[in-house]
């Protein structure tokens, strides 16, 4: 079933799946429960703040939660490719995680809220993650992870005009929003949840509503680094084969924007300030320029390479397992956050 041989990267990237699987499916049905401790209900994972209402994290950002959870959730998708489908030039998909995932330690530990009893775990689970992926990608060297590397050259090497403006306006943005929430993500929640707006001081941290914290907004900004350099994978150095980033930040997209709309109509999202409104309005226009760079760029040899289980794959499995994607998430969270609220 596993395309990859070595024993060692096979459990490093086990441990990476499991731990990225078990943090996005609790953060993407239950960021609510997680930041309130289990307070509202049923999680699988919690800060271990139950009954600690006043706690400085208690109930803070439990929306910015959830939408951490689809970002993990792709990341999971481009590890279990690796697994499925061989190591073979995957450090297209690697060294963007790595950086990520370092880049998330490092937010993590320097953001930590020190007057906070919440849990510690997610301090030392960071640090394992990024740890065995790196593990992972050290032993699958000799099963090719690094072959195209040493021919790499910047340029733009994309020749469809939309598509080209379609992934420079993905990575400028990206870079933004990343780097913002990265370097001053105290600055971006001032923008986001104004001080003197008499809205901010009425958000009911007993529902998980209160602001994130700075923590939070860094990871989420660490995440969209990953995406973002995906995406400048595929414009600097061409289309060709660059299926294997292209899939999993698609997924994740579809399934941001379907968890946001649904988020819209239960009146749990974001929408008061103008920055929460561009937030909700940037994900799906950044699913659209994904899959618009996508499905134009195959004459460009986009699905060049493409397998499935190791093997070949054409035709319209990717264009189904979307569908089937939005539609299985879709179900998902209007269970949770509508029928069973």
């Amino acid at each position: 079933m596993f395309k990859i041989e070595s024993m060692p990267a096979k459990i490093c990237l086990g441990i990476s799946a499991f731990l990225l699987f078990l943090y996005s499916l609790s953060f993407m049905f239950f960021g609510i429960e997680y930041v309130t401790g289990g307070d509202t209900g049923f999680g699988l994972i919690s800060n271990g703040l139950a009954g600690e209402t006043g706690d400085p994290a208690y109930g803070h950002g439990g929306v910015e939660t959830g939408f951490n959870g689809v970002l993990f959730f792709g990341i999971f998708i481009s590890t279990m490719l690796i697994m499925f489908e061989g190591a073979k030039g995957k450090w297209r998909i690697m060294l963007p995680v790595i950086i990520g995932m370092v880049a998330m330690t490092v937010c993590i530990w320097m953001n930590w809220n020190a007057d906070s009893a919440a849990s510690e775990t997610p301090k030392y689970v960071s640090i394992l993650v990024t740890l065995v992926y790196i593990g992972a990608y050290l032993s699958l060297r000799d099963e090719g992870v690094n072959d195209g590397l040493s021919d790499f050259k910047l340029g733009l090497k994309v020749k469809d005009k939309i598509s080209m403006v379609a992934l420079i306006l993905l990575v400028l943005a990206g870079l933004y929003y990343s780097l913002r929430m990265i370097f001053t993500p105290d600055t971006v929640i001032a923008e986001g949840f104004p001080a003197d707006e008499a809205w901010v001081a009425l958000l009911d941290d007993s529902i998980g509503m209160g602001a994130p914290l700075p923590t939070t907004v860094a990871v989420t900004g660490s995440l969209i680094l990953m995406y973002t350099l995906w995406s400048a994978l595929v414009l600097v150095d061409g289309a060709s084969g660059k299926w294997v980033v292209m899939h999993p930040s698609a997924m994740a997209f579809v399934a941001v924007t379907v968890t946001s709309f649904i988020g819209l109509v239960a009146g749990v999202a974001r929408t008061t300030s103008d920055a929460n409104q561009m937030d909700i309005l940037t994900a799906p226009a950044v699913m659209l320029l994904v899959l618009i760079s996508y499905y134009r760029l195959k004459d460009e040899g986009m699905e060049d390479g493409m397998t499935f289980m190791g093997e070949p794959a054409e035709g319209s499995l990717f264009t189904n397992a979307l569908l089937m994607l939005a539609l299985i998430v879709g179900l998902l969270t209007t269970i949770n956050e509508i029928i069973l609220a």
